[in-house]
This record gives structure tokens, C-alpha cells and sequence, in this order.
């Protein structure tokens, strides 16, 4: 798809719209800090160090071209220059190098291993100018986004270069252990800190980051171990401790050391795997592992069932494996477990963080630090104070009895207890596939779980006709298809409505295979749950399934009240919401999803998902994918929508102009392929979640409805963050949304007050989500999508680590079966 030309009209942002005096006024602590730019240029040049004693190929290792940088730099004029090269192709000066010509050309000398010669090439490549960036801050719409993230990749390379003698360096990063978490599973988390320079409304910030480390804190391999399969079995509810292992075990732990250094016989050692056999069967010049060490030592090796680490082409037990007193290690963080166990310990409350922040603030804000003040760039060590506002919850319309009312909010959600959906479906034909035998999921059990489930269900008044459905145990899933097959035929009635899975882990491949199977070739919804669930069958978690499972077949759980929809009750308005996902598992294909309305009140969708060439960011055939949502929300509402809201997911500053000049301009040729004078007013807004700006109030999260529109927005573009759930713990991420383009002239506070009140849509929750749910709803479809492929997804080299065959056909996606196409199969 070759681009359209570039249309001057959709390259423009709308004007900031006036803020009126909607929400309760308050006051937010942010984690940024304000900046000076004291110096008035900032002087770019782009650096080539070639080998000249080789073929005159470029050198690419990063610390061989710092040091070759280095030398060249104290052996030529440069030697009382400020400069920061950044090891890769860019140095940085706050004054021009050289005047009367555009490159400088050095040659130097570097042991890499052996001595050798280099050309080392500086160039000039761009000047930025502070009282320009100063314009921007201002509001200037003239300065090209271009530039200033050009300033911004300067600037960010350059503060987060300057040496910080305060904190502790451990593998080339700069950690802090102030207030650091210690656990009692061989590591304590301390905190890596990032900076990022941010122009905002008014003056330039700069950003600050606290990133969670695990760093060790025992002395030996051996300890390490016992801890790291301790914690394992805990997690995974297994019995195996690092003392009843087999060998093949071992190998969950080998990425965790890979890597380390280890002192040996006061030898430091690089820790490069483990042995394939355990300690007990390692030989040593013709003998057994043990007898060498006690010959030589007079020491045993310690637990002879135990694996050896293999460093320097030796083979050392654990035990003798020390960890440096004198050095801190950071341990790998290896599978699924693992990682939630470490995002869990380290997810602590507001307090804690801000703590840790403003700490790490006082410290990067370069008190006396001479290279800041080299380039003239003054940050100040206190986190900024910004006006925030907090709109009320809007009212979320359920069954009360006989009568539909409001519910009693609290902290952005409600009790469902007592309350039913607004829209009910009927469960008439289902049936229960169980994979596994009888002796792990025993029939009485699954039965007691049924009931629990249709008591749910009645509860919340859905109703299910069919209440004891037939049950199917699968002992071989070498066939998905048959297997799904043969449970639906089970099914009562003329038409199955839904297959229950009960699955006996958590297994990506076995789910994606049977999501496959299910949306792709045999046409029927599913929903699956682990058996650990069906043990213990929670109500919450049963309530959850029972509102996916409403919304599947064709009910929705809560309506918003039309007072609450700013602009949707007075004109006909359609909810578009778009992502792109690059995945890895599925072929490493990109997949796109977008979302638009059914209804005129933004509570159902349809769904398309589009493949894509690989890392493209814009949708190709979007106008195809209008007309038909065009057509959808006709179909139901008898309307064409006078207005299309469309929040985009996913875009980064390089690729926002290009995403809003391609999309933009293909729903405006979606419409006309309907009715070629249609042309309904659309506003674009993108939305960001990946960002380091955090807010809170008095010390604590800030409650549901907050929303930040000064400090670090974008100044020329109506921004603003938006705080829309409940943190349960750690503290809150808000989304920052960016109004790329406008044609309907919202009100500031009615953007944000719809924005807000969307998120209150998500079914399967009674509380509001983190942005609107259309969103949510793509990207669920982006995930969902991956699996729409046309072979087995669990043949895919991702699972089974068999290396790819280059001549046979990439999987591609497939359409959806038509019997799930009107629903949100999704789910």
C-alpha cells in the first residue's frame, strides 16, 4: 500500500480548547522536576571509527568505541573540548568544535586485543537552539515536531551519561539501594533510576523513573539454588526442592547464573552455564570430581546429585561457587513465575516510591555536577506540584429488581451483589470439555462447580436453561478439532452455544489451539478456566466468567446513563478504537485490530483483525474496514453516526504524523465509499500508556476521575493524563491522551469527561478499567487475532524450539468463522 499524498489540512493539530471549572480542583505530586537550559546552542555531530589496519570496516562494539574515541579525542584538538560521545554514532557539545569547515578526521591507536590503527570521523550533523525549544514550551505550533525530538534525543543521551559517584554500579547500571526491599529468596530489589526530558506546557521537565532490580545477597551458588527451587515450588505448587531434582530440571536455573562471577580458589570466574550431569558423575583427569577435590583440596563437593557450573572450560560445584563480597551481581529473572513473583515484591505503595524517587531526583539533579554545567543544563532537585481536577463517577445503570437504576459508586466501582445485567442472554446448549482423566477432575467435583456456576449465573440474571450440560474428558489433544467437535455434538439442543474448557495447567500453546480451532474452523465460543479454579471455584472468579460468557452470547452488563456521554445523546456517534501488536509467538507477524460500535450508546462492538507486513505501525485497507463499521452500526441503529470518535493505540512521536495523515485520511474515503457527500466530523485521539509519569495525592494514589492537563503535556498538542482506575496496590499508571485532530470542537472537560465515562464499559469488571473499553477490546482482538492462523498453533517453532523451515509457508491469518463474526468472540 503506497501512502497518500500529503494533505496540509489533516497535518495540522487542533487548537487547545479553553478549561472550564468541571471537577473538584486539587493539587498532585508528580515525578518530574523542572529544567533550565542555560547554554544557548547544543551542538550534534555524527561519529565513524573505522579499522585501518583491516579492510577499513566500521568498529560496532560500543566500549571498543569509546576507548578509541577517547584516545583520538587527547591526541588531537579536541583535548579541551566538553564533548559526550555516546559510544554509538553521536557526540554531543555545547560549543562548535570546529568553525571553518564541517568534519574533523583523527587518527588513534587501540589494543582490541592487538594494537591497531583507526580513523575516527566527526562530523557536524544539527545546532539546536534553547530559546527555540523555549518557543515550543511556549506554544509555538511553527517549531517542527522533528526538531525538538531531535533536542529531546540530545538532551536524554547527556543527562543520563553524567557520572553518578552515589550510586552503586553493577553490570554498567547505576543502582540505588535506598529503601530497598529485601527478601528472604537470595536477592534484594533496589532500584535502577532513568531520567527523560519532556517539553511541557510552559518550561521543560525532566522525568524520573525508578526501575526494580533484583541484585543477590548470599554468598554462594549452592545457597542460591536451594532458594531459587524453594520459591518455585511454592509458586507453582510443586513438592521438588533443590535436593530431589533430576538433572534435566537444572535447566530452569542455568539462565538465572549465566553471566555471574564467581571466585574460585581465589580465582575469579564467568559463570557460562551448567554441566549436563550431575557433580557425581563429572570426571577429572581420568577420576571422579570428588576425588580430585579432596586430593587436591581436602574438601568434598557437596551435594553430588547437584549439577556443576561450568566456567573458564571448568567444571565447580556449587558450593565452591562464591559470589564476590566486593561486587554486586543482578540476578536473571527467568519465566512466568518468576517475574510476577518479582513484580509483586517490588510493586510498593506511593509512599515508598515517591520516596524513592524524589531521593534519586536529588541525586541525578547533578548537585555540583561539572558535566551538567558544562552543557548548561540546570535541574532543579524538587519534584514539581501541578493543578489536577477530579470529575464524579458517572452513573452505571443495572437491574434493580423489576426497574433499571444507578448504582452506589465507590472509588470507581460497585458491588454486584444483588444487582443483575442490564441486557441478559439465554445459555440453551453448552457442554463441558474437560482435558485430562477422571482421576484429576472427578466428576462429583466438576458437578459441584457447575452448579456453583449456574447459581452465578441466575444470580446475576442470566438465564440458563440447560442447567447440568453434558461433560467430556479428553486424555490425547494431539487433535483440537475432533475433540472440540465431539464436545459440541454433546450438546443439547439443535445448536451448541458455548463449550466450557477446563484445562489442567497454564499452557499458551494448548489455549491458542483451542481459541484457533474454535473461532477459525468450528464456529462456537468458548471459555476456558484451569483446574485449579474449578477446585476451588471463588465466587469472584466465577462471577467474571459469567459476565464473559454473557457478553459472548449477546448480552452486556451495564449501560452508562446518556447524561454521561457528553455530545453521544444529542448526535449520532460511532466508537472506533485501534491497535497494533507485533508478536513473536505467531509467526512474528504484526497484527491490527480495530473496534467500532454497534450500538449508539458505546456498549457493543464489532471486531476486524487485520495481518500486517512485519513492524508496519499504520493500518493498511482502514477505509475498507469504515465502510463495513459504517454499515454495522446502520444495520442496527438505522443511523449513520454524525460524529466518529477513533482512539488509536500504540503510536510513538516518530510515527504520530504519519499514522494521523494515513488513517485520518482513509475513514474520510471509508465514508465515501458509502455515500460520496458523507463526511461525518471525526476526532482523533491517541493514547499512550508506556510513559514514566506518575501523580499522586497526600502520599497516596489519586482516585479514580483525576485528570492532569498541565506540567509535562505536550504544548502544542490539547493533551492530557488521565487517572480512571482503582490501584489496588502498588501505584496507579494513567493514560496520556494526545488530540490529534478534532472536527467536532469538543469542549475540553466533555473530551475528557466521555473519555472517562467510557472506561466505566469494560463487561467482564464492576469497576472501572485504565482507559476506555473499546480499547481494552483491542487489544484483546490483537491477541485473539494471533490466533486466527492457518496451521496448528502449537506446531509453531515458538513451542516447539525446532529451528524454522525457511521453504515452508509462513502461517497466515484466516477469517473468523461466520457463525462468531456478530458477536464478541473476543472475550
Amino acid at each position: 500500500m503506497e501512502p497518500p499524498q500529503f494533505n496540509e489540512e489533516l497535518s495540522k493539530y487542533p487548537p487547545r480548547p479553553a478549561d472550564n471549572d468541571q471537577g473538584a480542583d486539587t493539587q498532585v505530586q508528580t515525578n518530574y522536576s523542572r529544567v533550565e537550559l542555560l547554554k544557548k546552542s547544543l551542538y550534534v555531530y555524527r561519529v565513524s571509527i573505522v579499522n585501518k589496519d583491516t579492510d577499513g570496516s566500521e568498529v560496532n562494539d560500543t566500549t571498543v568505541r569509546k576507548e578509541i574515541f577517547l584516545n583520538a579525542r587527547a591526541s588531537s584538538d579536541l583535548a579541551t573540548r566538553q564533548i559526550y560521545f555516546d559510544g554509538k554514532d553521536y557526540a554531543y557539545a555545547a560549543k562548535s568544535l570546529f568553525k571553518d569547515r564541517d568534519e574533523i578526521v583523527v587518527s588513534a591507536e587501540c589494543h582490541v586485543p592487538d594494537l591497531c590503527l583507526f580513523e575516527v570521523r566527526v562530523r557536524m550533523l544539527r545546532r539546536y537552539e534553547a530559546k527555540v525549544l523555549e518557543r515550543y514550551c511556549a506554544g509555538d505550533t511553527r517549531v517542527p515536531d522533528s526538531y525538538v525530538q531531535g533536542f529531546m534525543f540530545a538532551l536524554d543521551a547527556i543527562v543520563r551519561s553524567c557520572p553518578k559517584p552515589q550510586l552503586v554500579e553493577v553490570g554498567g547500571r547505576f543502582l540505588s539501594d535506598h529503601r530497598m526491599v529485601t527478601t528472604p529468596w537470595g536477592y534484594d530489589v533496589w532500584w535502577e533510576y532513568r531520567l527523560t526530558m519532556r517539553p511541557g506546557r510552559g518550561a521543560l521537565f525532566v522525568n524520573i523513573g525508578a526501575k526494580s532490580v533484583p541484585v543477590i545477597n548470599v554468598t554462594d551458588l549452592a545457597e542460591l539454588s536451594w532458594l531459587f527451587f524453594e520459591k518455585r515450588a511454592a509458586m507453582l505448587h510443586r513438592k521438588k526442592k533443590a535436593t530431589a531434582l533430576e538433572i534435566a530440571d537444572w535447566a530452569v536455573f542455568e539462565p538465572a547464573i549465566r553471566g555471574l562471577s564467581i571466585v574460585h580458589r581465589e580465582e575469579t570466574l564467568v559463570v557460562t552455564g551448567l554441566s549436563t550431569v550431575s557433580a557425581s558423575e563429572v570426571t577429572v583427569e581420568g577420576g571422579s570430581l570428588a576425588s580430585h577435590y579432596q586430593r587436591l583440596y581436602g574438601q568434598d563437593i557437596g551435594d553430588p546429585s547437584m549439577p556443576c557450573a561450568m566456567a573458564d572450560k571448568r567444571a565447580v560445584p556449587l558450593s565452591h561457587c562464591l559470589l564476590p563480597r566486593d561486587k554486586r551481581q543482578i540476578l536473571g529473572v527467568v519465566g512466568a513465575w518468576q517475574r510476577d513473583d518479582f513484580l509483586r515484591i517490588s510493586a510498593v505503595g506511593p509512599e515508598h516510591r515517591h520516596s524513592v524517587l524524589a531521593h534519586g531526583m536529588r541525586i541525578l539533579a547533578g548537585e555540583g555536577s561539572p558535566e551538567l554545567r558544562a552543557f548548561g543544563i540546570q535541574i532543579s532537585p524538587t519534584l514539581e506540584r501541578v493543578g489536577a481536577r477530579v470529575f464524579d463517577a458517572p452513573r452505571i445503570m443495572l437491574r434493580q429488581g423489576q426497574e433499571t437504576k444507578p448504582v452506589v459508586m465507590r472509588e470507581g466501582g460497585w458491588e454486584m451483589g444483588g444487582l443483575r445485567v442490564v441486557s441478559s442472554s439465554q445459555l440453551r446448549s453448552w457442554s463441558v470439555l474437560v482435558f485430562g482423566h477422571q482421576q484429576g477432575m472427578p466428576p462429583a467435583l466438576l458437578r459441584t462447580f457447575v452448579n456453583q456456576y449456574v447459581k452465578i449465573c441466575v444470580q446475576l440474571g442470566i438465564d440458563v436453561q440447560q442447567t447440568m450440560p453434558p461433560v467430556k474428558y479428553a486424555t490425547a489433544w494431539n487433535d483440537i478439532e475432533q475433540t472440540l467437535g465431539e464436545a459440541r455434538a454433546l450438546a443439547q439442543g439443535p445448536q451448541c452455544q458455548l463449550v466450557l474448557c477446563v484445562l489442567p495447567f497454564n499452557s499458551v500453546s494448548l489455549y491458542g489451539e483451542i481459541k484457533r480451532v474454535a473461532m477459525t474452523l468450528i464456529g462456537v465460543q468458548t471459555q476456558c478456566v484451569q483446574a485449579s479454579h474449578v477446585r476451588s471455584h471463588n465466587p469472584k472468579l466465577l462471577t467474571s466468567v459469567a459476565l464473559k460468557m454473557n457478553v459472548k452470547l449477546g448480552g452486556f452488563t451495564g449501560d452508562l446513563h446518556s447524561g454521561d456521554l457528553p455530545g453521544m445523546q444529542e448526535h449520532a456517534t460511532m466508537i472506533i478504537a485501534a491497535d497494533v501488536n507485533h508478536t513473536t509467538e505467531a509467526g512474528g507477524m504484526s497484527v491490527a485490530a480495530i473496534m467500532s460500535s454497534t450500538d449508539a450508546r458505546g456498549g457493543r462492538f464489532a471486531g476486524t483483525v487485520l495481518q500486517h507486513p512485519q513492524r508496519m505501525e499504520y493500518i493498511e485497507n482502514f477505509d475498507v474496514v469504515i465502510r463495513q463499521a459504517l454499515r454495522l452500526f446502520h444495520q442496527s441503529t438505522g443511523l449513520k453516526p454524525a460524529r466518529i470518535v477513533y482512539y488509536r493505540d500504540g503510536v510513538n512521536d516518530s510515527q504520530m504524523g504519519d499514522v494521523k495523515q494515513i488513517e485520518l485520511d482513509a475513514i474520510y474515503r471509508g465514508c465515501r465509499l458509502i455515500d460520496a457527500q458523507y463526511r461525518p466530523l471525526v476526532t482523533l485521539v491517541l493514547i499512550r500508556k508506556r510513559h514514566q509519569s506518575r501523580f499522586l495525592h497526600e502520599g497516596a494514589n489519586c482516585v479514580p476521575g483525576t485528570c492532569v492537563a498541565g506540567g509535562a503535556v505536550s504544548p502544542s498538542v490539547f493533551s492530557f493524563y488521565l487517572v480512571a482506575h482503582r490501584s489496588p496496590f502498588g501505584v496507579s499508571r494513567p493514560a496520556y491522551y494526545l488530540v490529534l485532530h478534532d472536527d467536532v470542537g469538543f469542549a475540553a472537560e466533555d473530551l475528557k469527561r466521555l473519555t472517562y465515562s467510557l472506561s466505566f464499559m469494560y463487561p467482564i469488571v464492576s469497576r472501572s478499567v485504565t482507559m476506555p473499553a473499546a480499547l481494552y477490546y483491542a487489544h484483546r482482538l490483537t491477541g485473539k487475532g494471533r490466533l486466527q492462523l492457518s496451521r496448528a498453533f502449537n506446531t509453531l517453532p515458538y513451542f516447539t524450539k525446532a529451528k524454522a523451515d525457511e521453504k515452508a509457508p509462513r502461517p497466515h491469518l484466516v477469517a473468523v468463522h461466520e457463525g462468531l463474526r456478530d458477536s464478541m468472540y473476543f472475550m
